[in-house]
């Protein structure tokens, strides 16, 4: 037990529970429920995001250097030959590996100011976070960085600052700023636990030359890291525009109430806990300056969700480590009052009460509509959808977030036009989202289609017909009689459906035609409908639409 630990009240008379036996069975029972959420929740459209671009970096089309480093990391999805649902899981699992790295390191950073059991509701707590339980295995950046950036600050927390052990904390910085820029907002949790170690040698100046040597090594290999992975990919020029406009929409007043308020409704317990943290900082005695420093740092990446654009609820369990390695103070103003075994069960019943309430998993219509796509389209094509969640075939379009959705009204241009001048796009794919249907409007109707230029919401109305279920394919339908110059915005062979008059020649239904760009004299003959459909004869799957939604909400 360290000193400060000691000043902070704990309680000791614990007779019949063994209260180090009782946190760590909260935290088993935590771990497996998140285990099974690993397995059944909804593949969110960030994680499309993230396997589609190391489909595209084995293509040899990625772009993008920044934020992207995790396609070394796990090139090898693709090859499982399974999937995009079932990738995405076996990436959580790894995932799930860098929680387990990160509770641990959380507790390590705690023992610096709290005993054994106390350290361990710090691992607790965060476990049972409702966006933890959520998130925190989630196939995105946040859990690596997170792990990642807790190596490190757990070596400059304890280690004996050698070389070898700096030289590790800067591999786990450079990798992480690697795997995601925004660990710049940890920068506080890392400059209390410097200044602490600082004074805690007595300002000495060994420990101060291994502080300063951890981020500037880092901060080499990061460089390094970056220009390695970028080569073959962006130009410098490009790559370093792509920097500036990263960091400069990071942050701007991004407070968002209401996944706040939701985390405190649904994390009680956690929020309890808090509150007795800050009133033990604010009414404890330190024994230096430092060590009022390095706890102040741990909480400051809370701030972060005042600033950083996007604090989502995912950002939480990237953001969450260093604050609940300092939330263990508050253990001993709770143990005073209540039974050890009480405050584990009310965490582990929160966590619990989450899983429980985290809604249908949406994968059996994920996978549903993979496989109908890759029924209809065995080799990959191009196409347009939110977030790319079909990495076997090649997105055509940005990733339609609301970042990427005002980047592109800002710029002003047809993207979608532009892409189909580039080369053919044959589908497009409007999946309905609660928070985002943008494409869903642009094909259906809805508010959203204010979003779009003109001139792309007009190409892809003319351009893209229903299909099956979200599926839309290129071509268009006549009614009896109807006659259209259509402008063909998608090359290729079509499929005549009906009796149909092409720039004067009458073709019989069945029949291919090819059509180059540019437009063309369409007359619906005969009794019935008449139209074209991309492709040689293609057949809805066999097998009916699901039905939406197809997305579990954060």
């Amino acid at each position: 037990m360290t000193q400060l630990s000691a000043r902070f009240p704990q309680q000791r008379d614990l007779p019949i529970v063994n209260s180090w036996a009782v946190v760590c069975t909260a935290i088993a029972l935590l771990l497996l429920l998140q285990f099974n959420l690993v397995l059944t929740r909804s593949i969110n459209w960030d994680e499309y995001h993230f396997l589609r671009q190391i489909y595209e970096f084995q293509r040899g089309t990625l772009t993008t250097p920044i934020n992207t480093f995790h396609v070394r990391l796990f090139f090898w999805l693709p090859d499982l030959n399974i999937p995009a649902v079932d990738q995405i899981v076996i990436a959580r699992i790894v995932m799930f590996a860098a929680l387990l790295w990160t509770c641990a390191m959380i507790f390590v950073v705690s023992r610096a100011f709290v005993g054994r059991e106390e350290a361990a509701f710090g691992v607790l707590a965060y476990l049972s976070f409702v966006y933890v339980m959520q998130h925190g295995s989630a196939f995105r950046v946040d859990p690596l960085a997170a792990s990642l950036c807790m190596t490190a600050l757990a070596i400059l927390t304890h280690a004996r600052l050698s070389w070898i052990a700096v030289m590790a904390g800067a591999i786990s910085l450079a990798l992480a700023f690697s795997v995601t820029i925004k660990i710049v907002l940890w920068a506080p949790a890392f400059a209390g636990i410097a200044w602490k170690r600082y004074r805690d040698a007595s300002l000495s100046r060994q420990t101060a030359l291994g502080i300063i040597a951890m981020p500037t090594l880092a901060a080499l290999l990061a460089l390094a890291l970056y220009f390695t992975h970028g080569a073959g990919l962006a130009g410098i020029d490009k790559a370093t525009g792509m920097v500036g406009n990263a960091g400069s929409r990071m942050f701007s007043w991004a407070l968002k109430p209401h996944y706040v308020l939701k985390a405190a409704l649904l994390s009680i317990t956690f929020v309890v806990l808090f509150g007795a943290a800050c009133w033990q900082t604010v009414k404890g005695t330190f024994e230096s300056a430092g060590e009022r420093w390095a706890i102040l740092g741990l909480i400051a990446p809370l701030s972060t969700l005042v600033f950083y654009t996007n604090s989502f609820p995912y950002y939480y369990a990237f953001m969450l480590p260093p604050v609940c390695a300092w939330l263990a103070v508050g253990v001993g103003l709770l143990t005073k009052r209540f039974n050890v075994t009480l405050i584990a069960i009310l965490f582990t019943m929160s966590g619990a009460l989450v899983w429980a309430n985290d809604g249908p998993s949406r994968q059996a219509e994920q996978r549903a509509i993979g496989d109908a796509m890759d029924e209809v389209f065995p080799e990959p094509v191009a196409y347009f959808d939110y977030s790319g969640m079909l990495p076997r075939h090649e997105k055509a379009n940005f990733f339609m977030t609301t970042w990427g959705m005002d980047s592109y009204q800002e710029h002003g241009e047809p993207e979608f036009v532009r892409a189909m001048r580039e080369r053919p796009v044959p589908a497009l794919l409007a999946v309905e989202l609660t928070d985002n249907p943008y494409l869903v409007a642009a094909m259906e109707g809805g508010p959203r289609e204010a979003a779009f230029i003109p001139e792309d919401l007009e190409a892809l109305r003319s351009t893209y017909r229903p299909f099956w279920g979200p599926i839309y394919l290129a071509g268009i339908e006549l009614s009896q009689g109807d006659s259209v110059l259509w402008d063909v915005m998608v090359p290729g062979t079509y499929t005549v459906e009906g009796q149909l008059s092409i720039d004067g020649t009458v073709f019989e239904p069945g029949s291919l035609i090819e059509l180059d760009r540019g437009p063309v004299r369409l007359l619906s003959l005969g009794q019935n409908k008449a139209g074209l459909l991309i492709g040689s004869n293609l057949q809805p799957p066999r097998f009916a639409p699901p039905k939406r939604p197809y997305w579990t909400d954060f």
